[in-house]
Order: structure tokens, then sequence, then C-alpha cells
């Protein structure tokens, strides 16, 4: 059992490196498109970006912007740095980044975890005036009454009520004290053709509480959807700083 998020986090991020990458570059929506190309497309050109919580830098080679991600974890970031990527390794509540310094602050799949007042703190201060912070996040819906009934089956098996994350009460109504300019879900299907993809998809989730007994329950109920879909809903959020 872990001792906090923190701890869980630099663990799964140093034995997964890029997974959740790997995972959402198979996703598509009803347009053909990725959740990062929908992230991208929220991105505006020519601007100065911060991908905070990058990652292995999947939105690196997707935004037409001047780049630089920033990521706690080395075994991410060497992932990044192999792509030719602009990354630094920081903390998400204590930016090396200068004040007012860029247009766009980008968090993907991250802004639910990390300690959500300072680094809001931080966002603001990076932030030019008129920038933005664009959010990816997992959500609950839409999904297909199918996929809906499958994922409850893995749950039972994890022993898990569902998914649940730090700041999810946080992030109900938006970012605190930022205005919303966007906030839309969609559901982006993931084909799951081999055995391994249905396994990376159990593995791509963030469970704290769930041991290997559990997670071998659920290796055995996602190994039944081998040759089918599964539905990932997810949340784009575009937020500017309050008064």
């Amino acid at each position: 059992m872990r001792t906090s998020w923190r701890d869980y986090l630099g663990d799964f991020h140093a034995e997964r490196p890029g997974i959740t990458e790997q995972l959402l570059d198979r996703a598509r929506d009803d347009r053909g498109r990725t959740p990062y190309d929908w992230v991208a497309d929220a991105v505006p050109r020519g601007t100065a970006v911060l991908d905070l919580a990058c990652g292995s830098a999947p939105l690196a080679e997707r935004l037409v912007a001047s780049y630089v991600g920033i990521d706690l974890s080395a075994s991410e970031l060497a992932l990044a740095a192999r792509k030719g990527a602009p990354v630094v390794q920081g903390d998400a509540t204590r930016l090396p980044v200068a004040d007012d310094a860029v247009d766009v602050v980008v968090v993907s799949m991250a802004l639910m975890l990390v300690p959500l007042a300072p680094t809001l703190v931080e966002v603001r201060r990076v932030l030019r005036p008129g920038g933005r912070l664009v959010a990816l996040l997992p959500t609950t819906g839409p999904m297909p009454p199918r996929d809906l009934l499958r994922f409850a089956r893995l749950c039972v098996a994890l022993r898990q009520r569902g998914l649940d994350y730090p700041n999810d009460a946080e992030l109900t109504d938006g970012v605190p004290g930022f205005t919303t300019v966007l906030d839309e879900q969609r559901g982006f299907v993931v084909e799951l053709d081999t055995a391994d993809t249905a396994q990376m998809l159990l593995r791509s989730l963030y469970l704290p509480e769930v041991g290997d007994e559990r997670m071998a329950h659920g290796a055995a109920v996602v190994s039944r959807w081998v040759g089918s879909t599964m539905t990932t809903p997810l949340r784009l959020l575009v937020a500017e700083p309050g008064a």
C-alpha cells in the first residue's frame, strides 16, 4: 500500500513510463481524432506553451507553438528527450519558469492529481495577461451502456467504487479562481485488438489502493474484452485566470 499519491505516482511513472501516451494515442473520437489532437486544437498557433506534467511529451510534435515540457518523472522525461522534445525536470508547485513567460499552460491527465492550490498559483504566475489554462481530465461519461456495464464489472473485480482522484470535488465546476471558456466531454474509443492492449488499458489506470491480487482479478476481466472496443471518457477544460 502506498503512503501517499505522490509516492504512488512516482513509482507508477518509473515503472510504466509512456503508458498514458501509448493508450491515448490509440483512442479516437467520432471524428477520428486522438485526445491529444483535441488538446492541440485548443492551443492557438504561434503561442508560447508550457506543458505541465508533460510525461513523455505527446503534445510536443502536435503543437504549432514554442514548446517546453516540465515533469517530475525522470523516466517520463527520458522518453520525451528521445523524441527531441525540450523538457525540464520540475515540480508543478515550484515551476522553474519566469513570471509572465507563457501564453498557454497545458496540463494533460494531471490536474486532478497535483497539489491544486499551489499549482494554480504557479500557473497564474507564469501566464501572461490574457493567457489560458488548457486541461485534459478523466471523467465519467459519455459511455455507451455496454461499456458502462463492463466498467462496473471491472470495478467489482478490483473492489473499487470507481476511479477517484484527489481534486475531483474542486474541479467539478471548473478550475477554482479561473473563468471557464470551454468545458466539454467526449468519449474516445480504444480498439482492444490484442491481449497486450487490453492489459495496457488496465495498467494505465491510477489505482493506489489496489494490490497485486486485485489487479490479477482485473486482468482476468479485461482479457475477455480482446477483439472489442472500450470507451475512455475525457473532459477538456479551457480557462482564464479570474480577477
